[in-house]
Parts: C-alpha cells; structure tokens; sequence
C-alpha cells in the first residue's frame, strides 16, 4: 500500500438501499468536513498588483521588468522625456544595452584593422630587450662589487683603529 491511501466506510452486503445510507451517514459528512480544510490549507494566490508603480522586483522580477517595459513605451510613444523621467531604470538600461552593442561593434572593427606585428619587428623588439637584460645584469654586478668593496674597506678601517688602541 501507498501513502495517504486509506480505506473506510467499507460496505459489504447486497442491498444498495443500505450501501446509500451508510455512505450519507459517514462518506458525505466525512468529505465536506476534509474539503472545509483543504480549501482553509491551500496555499492563497499573491494579489497582483494593480497598476506598475505598485510592482517589486522582487516578487516576479520577469514581470516586473515586461511592465515597466510597456510603460515606458506607452509614454514614450507620446513623449520621449517624460517616459525616461518617469521610468529612468528602463532609459537607462536601454542606454547601457545601446552602449554595449557599439563597444562591440568598434570593437570587431578595431581588431580587425590592428594586424599582428611582423618577425622583423619581433626579432629587433627581442634584441632590444636582450640588450636591455644585459645592460641590467651589468650595472647589478657592478653595485654588488662595489658594494663587496665597500664592506671590506670599512672591516679594514675598523680592525686598524681597534689595535691602535
């Protein structure tokens, strides 16, 4: 057996008369009684809201955005500054989707207008910078030595005035 299947007011005999009576004594009593609860449980539909000022984006946010879509519209049909004064969220969503679909246009033609450095330039930007490496490597051994010399002069200078005394 499943559950929430049960059986009851079962009737076994051959007479239809006393089936009808047994069902009008407990099934009917028993069924109005269960469907009183479950209309009292189920679960209440939200109200909608009447106009789209009384809309939260929170509550239905696809909804909300159509509405507030369709109003924007419908004044701007009219009057383009009041419908992006009184609907600024959809004006300036509009914006930023118009701004994003021209970023990628120039993009697409930017990129496709910068072609790819030649060997020639790569191999004298290379060059260029091995020299620069070299140069670095020199002037940092220099300082090191330079800076090795400097310690042993002042240990030297130290020693000689410790055994004077």
């Amino acid at each position: 057996m499943q559950n929430d299947i049960l059986f009851d007011n079962i009737y076994i005999g051959h007479s239809v008369a006393e089936a009808e009576a047994l069902q009008k004594e407990t099934f009917d009593v028993k069924k109005r009684v269960e469907s009183a609860q479950e209309e009292k449980e189920k679960p209440k539909e939200p109200e909608k809201p009447k106009s789209p000022m009384d809309l939260k984006f929170t509550d239905d946010p696809v909804f909300y955005m159509k509405e507030k879509f369709d109003l924007f519209m419908a004044i701007a049909k009219r009057d383009p500054m009041q419908a992006i004064q009184f609907v600024p969220e959809v004006a300036g969503a509009i914006g930023v989707l118009v701004l994003t679909v021209l970023a990628l246009l120039f993009g697409v033609i930017g990129a496709g207008s910068s072609a790819a450095p030649s060997k020639e330039q790569v191999k004298a930007k290379t060059q260029e910078l091995k020299e620069k490496a070299t140069e670095v490597k020199d002037k940092a051994s220099e300082q090191v030595s330079s800076s090795a010399e400097t310690v042993q002069d002042e240990s030297r200078k130290r020693t000689t005035r410790s055994s004077a005394q």
